[in-house]
């Protein structure tokens, strides 16, 4: 075949995984608010939109991610709509891509010993935070019975200290530190066994179905999609910041950084897995495993 005719075929499935994008993310994507604004989009278009970076490369991730922004924006506007925003997202979906080409033929021993560390890392660190908060006298109703000007955070742990900063001058501060508290202790936790789930399924499956430990790629997925969501949720926070929402200036850039860095784990540690089953059903079908193979070889 042609590369021509390979060019046009992977441009026609970007764009169908481009419309499935789109679709999902006006009909069930919705944002979970931050100090009145919205600030974390929460949904599973991403999905779609990534598969592109991972079966074609980093060009084809690049304008699908960034179309499914602008186009996303013009079906559902939220808010102002900010370019910057959208090469951001166009910057990562070629991140990704380019990360799942540098590591998709890495030993994945290797991959899942790096991934293990990490959710090691992530598992305790949640624990730790539990136990700061508790030590520390931060729960939900935390502002109910102390009054602002009596709180002293020179003594508090340093979780504590970014989220009542965080918090404290909001218009919801007992809400707003409910939903921090989660993302700090049980979203951390939950990422933390979510990738070891992940890794004891690779396993398995690569032993028990392909009969050889190193040709799992789960962990390869995970570092990438993981890796250049990070990357767009720490430049997304700087334009956010000096931007739009003028509420986060007053904030320690740690203090906005964290929650969605760990959301951002959370949910791509989940993608990685419906990724990773899309990606063997398109392996599965003989004429659509020739693109990926064509793409590979170049």
């Amino acid at each position: 075949m042609k590369d021509s005719s390979f060019h046009v075929r992977r441009i026609t499935i970007s764009a169908v995984f481009l419309s499935i994008s789109l679709v999902l993310k006006t009909t069930f994507s919705f944002y979970i608010p931050m100090f009145g604004q919205n600030g974390m989009s929460i949904g599973i278009s991403g999905i779609f939109s990534m598969m592109p970076s991972i079966l074609f490369g980093p060009v084809y991730g690049a304008v699908t991610s960034g179309l499914s922004d602008f186009l996303g924006y013009l079906l559902k506007p939220a808010g102002a709509y900010i370019p910057l925003m959208t090469l951001v997202v166009a910057a990562g979906g070629f991140i990704r891509g380019a990360l799942w080409a540098a590591l998709r033929n890495k030993d994945s021993r290797k991959m899942r010993i790096a991934v293990a560390v990490c959710s090691a890392l992530l598992l305790a660190a949640g624990i730790c935070n539990i136990a700061f908060l508790s030590a520390d006298g931060l729960d939900s109703g935390f502002y109910d019975h102390v009054q602002k000007e009596d709180i002293n955070t020179d003594n508090m742990h340093l979780v504590s200290r970014m989220l009542i900063t965080r918090t404290i001058d909001t218009k919801d501060p007992s809400g707003n530190l409910a939903t921090y508290m989660t993302f700090v202790t049980t979203g951390v936790i939950g990422s933390a066994v979510l990738g070891i789930l992940l890794l004891t399924a690779d396993l398995f499956i690569s032993k028990k179905f392909l009969h050889d430990t190193r040709k799992g790629q789960i962990s390869q997925l995970l570092i990438a999609m993981v890796g250049s969501g990070l990357i767009v949720t720490t430049l997304n926070t700087v334009v956010l910041r000096e931007t739009i929402f003028t509420a986060w200036k007053v904030l320690p850039f740690a203090a906005i950084w964290i929650p969605r860095a760990i959301e951002e784990i959370l949910g791509n540690t989940v993608k990685a897995y419906f990724v990773a089953t899309l990606l063997n059903i398109f392996k599965s079908q003989r004429g659509l495993n020739e693109l990926v193979d064509k793409h590979k070889r170049h």
